[in-house]
């Protein structure tokens, strides 16, 4: 944090004094909301939610199951032997493990679903803003949600501009497939 804050304050004092005159036209965008308003952050969100669902199921399913078998062996308890018991008892701490095994595998899968419908998103928008900031005369976009951002006005958000532009370019690159 203490790099970028740095980073950005010799930036400014390199821009500053090389050009005293010219204004630094600075921008903010939030990823987060440009992915999320895209028709392409739209479609990634759904697929992922339905991918999540699955897993939900699978995870419901198996803790109903542990809970019916931890039901019956309670009642059935005061009937076993002690070794019946024991059993019954490592039966269910096995049940138990495959279910947080089952949950981190769902967590993991979630991760990497979630790293690969996005990452072609945000290749995208590097390029979208790339062009932007060149069109525009942007000096520097920030990430709104970034460390050493404290504060933006609303005037120098864009992200409303980018939505617009990264949609145009999703049309206009599946225009020329």
């Amino acid at each position: 944090m203490r790099r970028l804050v740095l980073g950005i304050m010799i930036l400014w004092l390199v821009l500053g004094a090389s050009a005293p005159a010219a204004e630094l036209k600075i921008a903010v965008i939030d990823l987060q909301k440009v992915v999320r308003s895209s028709k392409a952050g739209q479609e990634a969100m759904k697929k992922l939610r339905a991918r999540f669902e699955k897993w939900k199921a699978k995870l419901e399913a198996k803790q109903k199951e542990i809970q019916a078998f931890q039901e019956e062996m309670q009642k059935k308890a005061p009937l076993l032997s002690e070794e019946a018991r024991a059993e019954k008892q490592r039966e269910y701490q096995k049940m138990v493990r495959e279910y947080r095994a089952m949950q981190e595998d769902a967590q993991f899968e979630m991760k990497e679903a979630e790293k690969k419908a996005l990452q072609p998103i945000f290749k995208d928008l590097e390029k979208v803003l790339k062009e932007l900031a060149q069109k525009e005369g942007y000096d520097l976009i920030l990430e709104k949600n970034m460390p050493g951002v404290y504060w933006a006005s609303p005037k120098i958000d864009i992200s409303e501009h980018v939505v617009q532009l990264y949609n145009q370019y999703l049309s206009s690159k599946g225009a020329k497939k």
